[in-house]
C-alpha cells in the first residue's frame, strides 16, 4: 500500500470512526498512532506519541486557550450577557424585529469577550428568548436568533477557534484577530438585516415597544465593565502594548476584579468558573494533542503534497480548487464539531491553499467562517442543540426551519470574502 492509499484510508477510518460516535479525540488518536506504525515501526509510534503531549502541553502558544475560556466563564457568571443585552435592546427599541437584532448584536459583542459560541448561545438563550417570547416573537424565530448570534463569538476576536488554527498552521495569533474582526462586524449586520426583514414579511417578530428614555440611557451605561475588559483585552493586541496570551491573563483577571467589585460574582461562582474552564481546557488539548499525532501521520504520507500535484496537473484553477474545498467544509459541518472539522482539515487544506497562492491568514478566517456556518446548519448545528436542550418545549422541526433564512448570511460573507479579500487583509495590514 502506498503512502498516498494509507493517508487515504486513515481519513476515511476516521470519519467512520466519528459517524459512529466515537470522541474525536479519541478517533484521531488510534488512526494517527494506527497510520505511523504502518508506515514506520512501534517505536516511532511511541516518539510520536511521547514528545506530542510534552509539546502540546508545554507550547506557550496555547497558553492562551484556558486563559480566554476562563474570562469567559467569569464573564457569562456575572451577568455581563444580561447587561449587553438590555444596552443592545435600548439602541433598537422601537424598530420591528428589535429585539432579534438586540439578542445578535449582544450575542456578538459577548463572544468578544467569551470567545466560544456554544457559550454565547447557551447564555443569550437563557436571557434573550424569554424576553422575545413575552413580547410575542414566535419561539422558533427567537431560538433562530440566539443560534445566528451566537456563531458570532468565535470570529468576532478573541477566538479559540482562531487560537488553535494559529497554532496548526503557525501564523500569527495578533494577525488572525486583526483579519476576523471586519468580516465579524460584516456578519453581523448581515444577520442584523435578516431579522428585520423577517419581521417585516411576517407575524413571527412583532413591532418592539419602545423604552423611555431614562430607561435607555440606563441600559446603555450598564454593560461599562464588558467597554473596559474588550479595550483592555483586544485593543492592547492591537495597539502592540502585549501579546494576546498577556492579554488573555489580564482579562481574565480583570473580569474576576470587576465581578467581584460588582458583586455579581461570589466566591462559589468563582470556583465554578475555575472549574469549568478546567474541563473544557482539557478536553480541547485532548483533541489538540489528537490531532497533533494525526497531522505527523497526513504528513508523513505526503498527502497534501499528492493533492496540491492532483489538481495542478488537472490543470484545476484555484478557484475551482477553493470551491471544492468550501463545499467539503460546508458537507462536515452538517455532521462534525468545529474545533474537531478545523484540526482534522487544516493539515491536509492548508498546504493545497498556500500552493495555490491563497494567503493562510485568510484562509484562517474563512475557515472559521465556515465553521460557523456548521453551526447553525441541520441536522446537528451544535448551537441548535445548546438552544434545544434549554428549550424543551421547542420542535427541532420548528427550530430547522427558522433558522433557514439565517444560512444566508455566511454564505454572503464567503462570497464576499473570495470577491474582496482585503476585508480580512486590510486591517492586519495596517497594524502589523
Amino acid at each position: 500500500m502506498t503512502p498516498f492509499i494509507l493517508g487515504c484510508t486513515g481519513i476515511g477510518l476516521l470519519f467512520i470512526l466519528l459517524f459512529l460516535r466515537q470522541p474525536v479525540w479519541l478517533a484521531m488518536v488510534l488512526c494517527g498512532i494506527g497510520g505511523i506504525i504502518a508506515l514506520n515501526n512501534v517505536q516511532v509510534a511511541k516518539f510520536v506519541v511521547g514528545t506530542t503531549f510534552f509539546d502540546v502541553a508545554q507550547g506557550y502558544s496555547l497558553s492562551v486557550v484556558p486563559l480566554f475560556i476562563l474570562m469567559g466563564e467569569v464573564a457569562s457568571g456575572s451577568r455581563m450577557s444580561a447587561d449587553l443585552f438590555q444596552a443592545a435592546r435600548a439602541l433598537v427599541s422601537g424598530l420591528r424585529g428589535g429585539l432579534s437584532v438586540a439578542t445578535i448584536a449582544a450575542s456578538g459583542a459577548f463572544g468578544a469577550i467569551c470567545g466560544s459560541s456554544v457559550a454565547t448561545a447557551a447564555a443569550m438563550t437563557r436571557i434573550a428568548m424569554p424576553e422575545m417570547e413575552r413580547a410575542g416573537y414566535r419561539q422558533g424565530t427567537a431560538a433562530a436568533s440566539v443560534a445566528a448570534g451566537g456563531t458570532l463569538g468565535i470570529l468576532i476576536p478573541p477566538s479559540i477557534i482562531l487560537v488553535i488554527y494559529g497554532s496548526i498552521a503557525e501564523q500569527s495569533v495578533a494577525r488572525l484577530f486583526a483579519a476576523s474582526m471586519l468580516p465579524g462586524l460584516v456578519l453581523m449586520g448581515l444577520y442584523a438585516v435578516i431579522a428585520v426583514w423577517l419581521a417585516h414579511r411576517s407575524d413571527a417578530a412583532p413591532h418592539d415597544a419602545g423604552l423611555p428614555l431614562g430607561a435607555r440611557l440606563r441600559a446603555l451605561l450598564r454593560p461599562w465593565q464588558f467597554i473596559l475588559l474588550f479595550a483592555i483585552t483586544i485593543g492592547g493586541i492591537y495597539a502592540g502594548i502585549f501579546s494576546p496570551n498577556e492579554a488573555a491573563s489580564i482579562g481574565a483577571f480583570g473580569a474576576i476584579v470587576l465581578g467581584l467589585l460588582r458583586r455579581s460574582l461570589t466566591l462559589r461562582g468563582l470556583v465554578r468558573a475555575v472549574r469549568a474552564s478546567v474541563a473544557l481546557s482539557c478536553a480541547l488539548f485532548m483533541i489538540i494533542i489528537g490531532a497533533t499525532i494525526f497531522a505527523n501521520f497526513v504528513v508523513q504520507t505526503r498527502l497534501p503534497d499528492t493533492l496540491l500535484n492532483l489538481a495542478t496537473a488537472a490543470e484545476l484553477s484555484p478557484f475551482v480548487v477553493m470551491g471544492l474545498i468550501v463545499f467539503i467544509y460546508i458537507l462536515l459541518g452538517c455532521f462534525l464539531e468545529g474545533i474537531g472539522m478545523v484540526l482534522i482539515t487544516v493539515p491536509v487544506f492548508l498546504p493545497v491553499v498556500t500552493g495555490f497562492g491563497f494567503d493562510p491568514i485568510w484562509f484562517g478566517v474563512l475557515v472559521t467562517v465556515l465553521v460557523e456556518l456548521g453551526l447553525i446548519t441541520p441536522p446537528v448545528g451544535m448551537n441548535l442543540f445548546i438552544i434545544r436542550g434549554q428549550a424543551p418545549t421547542l420542535s427541532m422541526a420548528e427550530l430547522y426551519r427558522a433558522i433557514l433564512p439565517f444560512l444566508l448570511a455566511p454564505v454572503v460573507l464567503v462570497l464576499l470574502l473570495f470577491a474582496m479579500p482585503s476585508l480580512a487583509l486590510w486591517l492586519p495590514g495596517v497594524l502589523y
